[in-house]
């Protein structure tokens, strides 16, 4: 089959200090390709509307897939597919990512019909499920995992079993220069692990990954880096290197084969005073900019938000973030 994938545009309030390389949707795009289907992607951070619906006149896709990762961007993706449906009244539309996981039925809602389905959790699997089913019979729906129609909801979503499995399409995307974060221009994006532990109350991360938490082991890691072309790098963990371990061991791999590039990171204050080594270790290795997350500034909020962490530990890693003279953003 073949599946176009969408971005939408850049976020208003954030797009003068980022745009981010599409990570998500290459995975999909690469887990797509390796169960045999074609696929182009659109990012429409860097491309128009315009190209879009060029593209989708010229190449008319089988499956048009919206990444949801925002909920900004949610009026947006209801525009465009309400357009394409028009342009394509047999294509099959959905929508998938991270805050639509939360609101499927909403969002199939006011779409009215536009869009067929919204994909819950990991893209990498439901992708390929949902393409299977749909080169069988679109009857067939009900048994994709994370498969929601206004009609029915599939199974449960499954996980990808282990993040080894995965390497993105990069080639796929048109204008990879184009990405940044802060002072890093360009800079692509790569996954070290996914998930967090903790449960703070203003976060999604621990609800949509049900705080399951697994990395990426360290060779598979700098084989993909390795590959990058760019000298920036957004690590997009949610909580940077949590597992002192396996973050030292990932830095040794790198320093061994002799990779430079520039990072940016985000980490809480407990992880960095816990593994200082594993920090000072990646400033070595080129990292110019930590995100801290520290939430609050007292012990009320701090318990309200349940960040697990005193407000003097906080200001103690600020104080430690600083001494290792790199950009320190909270």
């Amino acid at each position: 089959m073949k599946l176009l994938a969408v971005h939408p545009s850049c976020l208003m309030y954030s797009k003068i200090y980022l745009r981010l390389e599409p990570l998500g949707l290459e995975l999909v795009a690469a887990a797509a390709r390796e169960a045999g289907h074609s696929v182009r992607l659109i990012d429409l951070q860097c491309e128009s509307h315009q190209n879009f619906f060029r593209l989708i006149r010229h190449w008319r896709p089988d499956v048009i897939a919206f990444s949801g990762n925002y909920l900004a961007n949610v009026p947006e993706i209801i525009d465009l597919a309400r357009a394409t449906r028009a342009l394509l009244p047999t294509a099959f539309i959905s929508v998938g990512g991270h805050s639509v996981s939360f609101i499927p039925e909403e969002i199939l809602r006011h779409t009215a019909g536009a869009v067929d389905c919204v994909l819950i959790g990991e893209g990498e699997t439901a992708i390929t499920s949902l393409l299977g089913a749909l080169a069988k019979d679109r009857a067939n729906l009900g048994e994709v995992p994370g498969c929601v129609t206004l009609d029915h909801r599939g199974p449960p979503p499954t996980f990808v079993k282990s993040l080894d499995d995965l390497l993105p399409a990069r080639d796929i995307v048109r204008h990879r220069r184009k990405y940044f974060i802060g002072q890093l221009d360009p800079a692509a994006s790569i996954e070290f692990s996914r998930g967090c532990p903790w449960d703070c109350v203003f976060c999604s991360a621990w609800t949509f990954y049900g705080r399951n938490y697994r990395v990426k082991t360290p060779e598979r890691a700098v084989e993909e880096l390795a590959r990058v072309r760019e000298p920036g790098i957004f690590i997009v963990d949610d909580v940077a290197f949590i597992q002192a371990e396996h973050g030292m061991q990932l830095g040794e791999a790198i320093a061994r084969r002799g990779i430079r590039k520039r990072y940016y990171l985000e980490t809480r204050g407990d992880v960095l005073l816990r593994n200082k080594k594993v920090f000072e270790l990646w400033k070595r290795l080129g990292l110019n900019t930590m995100f801290l997350g520290l939430e609050a500034i007292d012990e009320e909020g701090l318990k309200r938000y349940r960040k697990r962490i005193t407000l003097s530990k906080n200001f103690e890693a600020l104080k430690y973030a600083r001494s290792l003279d790199v950009n320190v953003a909270v």
